[in-house]
C-alpha cells in the first residue's frame, strides 16, 4: 500500500494571489472553521485545499502510466482507418493497454514491470510505423499523403509515451510529475476554469501556494510548477478518503447532472475537457455514493442524532435502480421532493451510512447551515465536531451566527477542546496569536454588524 501523509492538526495553508486572496494565512486542523461574511474566500479556499488533496488521494505511478497509456491508444484508435493502421497498429496498442490495465489493478505489481512490458510495446509499435513509413512515403497520391500524416501524428504521440515511461526511472520525479498535472486538473475542474490563470486576482503576478511539510506551487499564467516536500518520505501520498459536500441543490438535480455528465466525451476533443459549469466534486460525490463498503459504521452514535426524530426523522437511501430517496414512517420519497434541509442532513448521514465518510477521511463541507433551521445548524456543527473528535478531518465554511456560537459555548463548557479547533477569520486570515474565544468574538462583530446597524435605525 502507498505510504500515506495526512493534512491535519496544526498545518499551515499560505496563499497568494488566489482568487479574492492577495495574501492569506491559513491554519488547518482537526475541525478547521473558515467565517466571515459572504464573498471573502472561505469557498475559494475550501475548494483549493479540497483539490490538492484529491490530487494527492492517488498512487501516482499507476496514475501517470494509466494516463499516458490511455491518451496515446486514444490517439491510435483516432488515427486514419486504413490499413495498416487497422491491421497493424491497433492490435499493438490494445495489447498495451492492458499491461496499463494489469498494472493500475495491481496484477502487475512492479513498476519496472509495467515499464519493461510497455517499452517493449512500444518498441514493436515503433518499427511497424518506421517500416510502413518507409514503404509508402515516397508515394504522392491524396490517400497515401493522408496516411503519412497520421503516422506522423502517432510517431509523435509514441515519442511522448516513450519520454513519459523512460521517466519511471526516478520513481519520485515520475510521481511528482503525475502530481503537478492532477493539481493543475483538479483545480480547473473543481473551480470550472478554463485554465489557472483565471484564479489569479492579479494577472500580473504568479499564484503561490504551500501547505508546511507537504507541497508547495506556483502558477504563472496556465503554467503549474510544483515541489513536494523532502520530509515527505515518499511519493505517492493520499487519504483514504475525501469528500466535498456543497449546496444541496446538487442532489435535487443529481440525476440530470449525472446524465448530462454522459454525453459531455461525445463533444470533447481529445487532450481537452468540456466544463459543464458543475464541479468535479459532485460527481466524484456521486459516484462514491453509489458504492458501500464493509464492516462497521464508524460514527453511528452521529448518524442516529442526525436521522433521529427530533431531526429528519427518517433516512436518504439509495434505491434499487439508483435513485436518491427519503424513507420516513415506512414510505420512500424522491429525494427531489424532499426539503432541502432534508436533504442537507440526510445526504451527510447517508455518507457515514454506507461508510464514504470513516476514519481518516478528510470532510469539507461548504455553508452547512444552507435551508436548516437554527436549531438544525446546531446539531449539524456538533455531528460535525463529533466527526472530528473522532479521526476525521473537518473543513468548515460557514457565516452562521448559530453554528458559531455553538462552537463558542462548547469551548467555553471544555476548554480542553480547543486544541481541535483551528478558526480562520476572513476576509484577511493570518497566523494571530489569539485564542478561539476571542476570535470567534470578533467574527461574531463582523456578522452582526448589518443587523446592530438595522436596530439602531429602526429605534
Amino acid at each position: 500500500m502507498p505510504a500515506k501523509t495526512e493534512i491535519g492538526l496544526d498545518y499551515e495553508l499560505r496563499v497568494e494571489n488566489f482568487g479574492k486572496l492577495a495574501e492569506a494565512e491559513i491554519r488547518i486542523g482537526d475541525f478547521t472553521v473558515l467565517a466571515g461574511p459572504n464573498n471573502t474566500g472561505k469557498s475559494f479556499v475550501s475548494k483549493l485545499l479540497y483539490s490538492i488533496c484529491s490530487a494527492l488521494d492517488a498512487d501516482m505511478p499507476r496514475e501517470r502510466v494509466s494516463r499516458t497509456v490511455n491518451s496515446f491508444s486514444r490517439d491510435v484508435m483516432n488515427a486514419e482507418d486504413r490499413p495498416p493502421i487497422t491491421d497493424h497498429l491497433r492490435p499493438l496498442a490494445e495489447g498495451m493497454k492492458q499491461a496499463a490495465l494489469a498494472y493500475a489493478s495491481g496484477e502487475i505489481d512492479s513498476l519496472d514491470a509495467a515499464v519493461a512490458r510497455l517499452s517493449q510495446g512500444s518498441s514493436e509499435m515503433e518499427a511497424v510505423i518506421d517500416e510502413t513509413v518507409r514503404r509508402i512515403e515516397g508515394a504522392s497520391n491524396p490517400q497515401t499523403q493522408r496516411l503519412l500524416y497520421s503516422l506522423s501524428e502517432l510517431q509523435e504521440s509514441l515519442q511522448q509515451l516513450t519520454l513519459a515511461l523512460a521517466g519511471a526511472a526516478d520513481r519520485r520525479a515520475f510521481s511528482l510529475a503525475e502530481l503537478q498535472y492532477r493539481t493543475k486538473r483538479t483545480l480547473c475542474m473543481n473551480f470550472q476554469v478554463p485554465d489557472m490563470a483565471s484564479l489569479a486576482g492579479n494577472p500580473d503576478r504568479e499564484i503561490l501556494v504551500n501547505i508546511t511539510d507537504v507541497l508547495h506551487f506556483t502558477a504563472c499564467g496556465d503554467s503549474v510548477t510544483l515541489i513536494a516536500d523532502d520530509s515527505v518520505p515518499a511519493l505517492p501520498i493520499g487519504h483514504q478518503n475525501v469528500v466535498f459536500i456543497e449546496s444541496p441543490v446538487y442532489w435535487k438535480l443529481l440525476d440530470t447532472l449525472q446524465s448530462a455528465r454522459h454525453w459531455v466525451p461525445l463533444f470533447s476533443r481529445p487532450g481537452r475537457e468540456m466544463l459543464t459549469g458543475v464541479p468535479d466534486y459532485v460527481h466524484e460525490l456521486a459516484e462514491s455514493i453509489k458504492r458501500k463498503y464493509t464492516g462497521e459504521m464508524a460514527f453511528p452514535g452521529v448518524h442516529r442524532q442526525l436521522v433521529g426524530k427530533d431531526v429528519i426523522n427518517g433516512e436518504v437511501a439509495v434505491s434499487e435502480t439508483g435513485d436518491l430517496i427519503f424513507n420516513e414512517a415506512g414510505r420512500s420519497f424522491p429525494l427531489v421532493t424532499a426539503a432541502a434541509g432534508v436533504a442537507n442532513i440526510g445526504v451527510l448521514a447517508m455518507l457515514i451510512e454506507r461508510k464514504v465518510i470513516d476514519h481518516g477521511t478528510m470532510l469539507f463541507i461548504d455553508e452547512p447551515e444552507a435551508h436548516l433551521h437554527p436549531a438544525w445548524q446546531v446539531v449539524v456543527a456538533d455531528a460535525l465536531f463529533q466527526l472530528a473528535r473522532e479521526g476525521v478531518r473537518v473543513v468548515l465554511a460557514t457565516h452562521s451566527l448559530y453554528i458559531l456560537k455553538w462552537l463558542e459555548v462548547r469551548l467555553k463548557e471544555n476548554p480542553d477542546e480547543e486544541k481541535h479547533v483551528a478558526l480562520n477569520r476572513f476576509p484577511d486570515p493570518d497566523f494571530d496569536d489569539e485564542d478561539v474565544v476571542t476570535k470567534l468574538a470578533s467574527i461574531k462583530d463582523d456578522l452582526t454588524t448589518p443587523f446592530v446597524d438595522l436596530y439602531m435605525r429602526g429605534l
